[in-house]
């Protein structure tokens, strides 16, 4: 017997979404309880949203707390913003 070589059936290609780029709004200087400088970048993902997302400038997650304050969220750690 033969073997039969497989047929091109249907496919489960995804439709090319594309990836929305955030758009950066403004930084924040802050420091750490041990006087440590972070960057806080401030950006929306989707421009005609009023929602924003808050990271490092290594790209790690950061947490809106308050006017005031924002927690590093791997880590927990409290920023308070340098006036």
């Amino acid at each position: 017997m033969r073997a039969q070589p497989k047929r091109a059936g249907h496919s489960s290609k995804l439709a090319s979404v594309p990836v929305p780029i955030p758009l950066e709004l403004y930084r924040e200087a802050c420091q750490d309880e041990d006087g440590n400088r972070y960057t806080v970048i401030v950006s929306a993902l989707f421009p005609n949203l009023s929602t924003t997302s808050y990271a490092l400038e290594d790209g790690t997650p950061v947490r809106f707390v308050d006017d005031c304050l924002f927690e590093i969220v791997p880590t927990g750690r409290t920023l308070t913003r340098c006036e």
